[in-house]
């Protein structure tokens, strides 16, 4: 075990990066802030990895890319983007934040929808009274019949928004006080209503709409966002199944495998996805032993060298977690896997993230600054 381990801790490289765990929203182009929560990479950490290891005109892949955050830092600097992603939500998302529409389209879409056509209330059933007002849901349910037969970048962009503001803890939000991260059980919802005395009120969507529009375009539509110079494609596949992807065409490729108890995979969102018109999302089961883990980031990074040509690199973020009750240290437990692989990567250094100065205290009180957040290990095609 410590020739495995000294296979990783003593790279060509050790650099340091610093992040803020409050700044996922105001460190990126004002579109991350759609999701922000969901990301894997905070902004800052992208930049510099995309930087870092490729140039522009290459191809950065993302296996799990979430709602495309890392697609946008990726245009922004130049380089073609690739993403994989198993939620066929988060696939229709990422492809709608990759080509935003502006404000003015925005408004003027929404002008030819009839927001008032008369909805069939029988509709509103069980369990939507207990997340949105009955004008509410007829609402969206005329904006939503639109929008599924739309073929534009604005409706789907459209889509993105609505599904960004669905449900919430804020006036912003489309739906009494609910979490913005996932759908709440229906059952919770009602507790939740009965706890706070609160009955979904009347949320005007055309008005709310527009208004995170213009916040999530309030710094432009980044002409490399607008082009067809650069590709940004979207594909639903696994992190170990990633067959849209061309063997050899890619110049790095980021990792963030799932890793429980360290990070949240996926929106889980019900409503989103009723929204959306695509089936839910059935999440796989998490292995729940450190064996089934290593086998699962083996499978991942021998795809990976599959698409990633030779010379190029994966960067792989791992951290601290759990597998039921026992704490694990993910990068010990791919050092591991790494000899195995060594036909295919060669491990050139690591990256670690820090909390910086800046992050304070979070909740609970435990200071974070210095803390280790993840640690990136950088990987070479053989």
């Amino acid at each position: 075990m410590a020739a495995v381990l000294k296979l990783v801790q003593a790279p060509q490289f050790n650099e340091q990066v610093d992040v803020d765990p409050a700044g996922y929203s105001r460190d990126g182009h004002s579109l991350q802030q759609s999701f922000s929560y969901t990301n894997l990479w905070q902004s800052p950490v992208a930049r510099y990895v995309v930087d870092r290891f490729s140039e522009k005109g290459d191809t950065v892949l993302d296996v799990s890319c979430g709602t495309g955050a890392t697609g946008v830092e990726t245009a922004l600097l130049g380089r073609h983007f690739v993403g994989c992603a198993k939620d066929p939500a988060l696939v229709k998302l990422a492809r709608a934040r990759l080509s935003p529409a502006d404000i003015a389209e925005v408004v003027l879409r929404l002008q030819f929808i009839n927001f008032k056509r008369p909805v069939d209330v029988r509709e509103f059933k069980d369990p939507f009274p207990r997340y949105f007002d009955v004008d509410t849901f007829c609402e969206l349910v005329n904006l939503r019949s639109v929008l599924r037969n739309g073929t534009s970048h604005v409706d789907a962009f459209i889509e993105l928004i609505v599904a960004s503001i669905l449900h919430g803890h804020t006036v912003g939000h489309l739906s009494g006080y609910s979490s913005p991260h996932v759908a709440t059980a229906p059952n919770e919802q009602a507790a939740l209503n009965r706890k706070r005395g609160e009955v979904p009120s009347y949320r005007a969507v055309s008005a709310r709409v527009i208004k995170r529009a213009a916040a999530l375009v309030r710094d432009g539509v980044p002409r490399n966002l607008q082009t067809r110079d650069l590709e940004r494609s979207i594909f639903q596949a696994a992190e170990n199944d990633m067959a849209p992807v061309r063997t050899g065409s890619v110049n790095l490729a980021l990792v963030c495998p799932n890793q429980p108890g360290m990070t949240e995979q996926g929106l889980r969102s019900w409503l989103r996805s009723w929204f959306l018109g695509v089936d839910q999302y059935q999440a796989e089961r998490q292995p729940n032993s450190l064996e089934e883990w290593t086998g699962y980031i083996n499978e991942t990074l021998l795809e990976t060298a599959r698409t990633v040509r030779k010379g190029g690199r994966a960067v792989v973020r791992v951290g601290r977690g759990r597998l039921g009750v026992k704490p694990v240290n993910y990068r010990e437990a791919l050092a591991s896997v790494l000899p195995d692989l060594s036909q295919y990567w060669a491990v050139e250094g690591t990256i670690v993230e820090r909390y910086a100065k800046s992050a304070g205290l979070m909740k609970g009180g435990s200071k974070l600054a210095g803390d280790v957040a993840a640690e990136l290990v950088v990987l070479k095609r053989k």
